[in-house]
């Protein structure tokens, strides 16, 4: 499996990818920038996504799911934001995410979320 992280903050993007390439059984690949996601996105093709809501380029976070959506309609979505409101969370839903988690998080929570939204689904499907 292959996990793209998405987020502006490199040190973010660094501790996830870690974390992950340490715990479970997947390759991972980051992106910072909004045109470096979808390149990504076309280039490796990523069954699963952490996606930052508020990124710091022309494209945000929802117009990247809804690309991602359009031309991967199978990549599972996670948002990971700081945003916490209803209007977001159910803006991301209606776009496709299939989950929508808020900063600050646990790595543990982070871990089976991404365990049982993104990895057990593709299993499974």
């Amino acid at each position: 499996m292959k996990l793209l992280i998405i987020d502006d903050e490199v040190k973010i993007c660094e501790m996830l990818q870690e974390w992950f390439e340490d715990h479970l059984v997947c390759d991972i690949v980051t992106a910072t920038t909004a045109p470096e996601a979808l390149s990504l996105l076309a280039s490796e093709q990523p069954e699963g996504m952490l996606l930052d809501l508020n990124l710091k380029s022309k494209l945000g976070g929802f117009d990247i799911l809804k690309r991602v959506k359009a031309i991967s309609p199978w990549t599972k979505v996670i948002m990971v934001t700081g945003v916490c409101d209803l209007e977001s969370i159910e803006i991301a839903l209606q776009l496709g995410a299939v989950d929508y988690i808020t900063k600050p998080f646990t790595i543990d929570y982070l871990e089976e979320t991404v365990q049982t939204k993104i990895v057990n689904a593709l299993m499974y499907a």
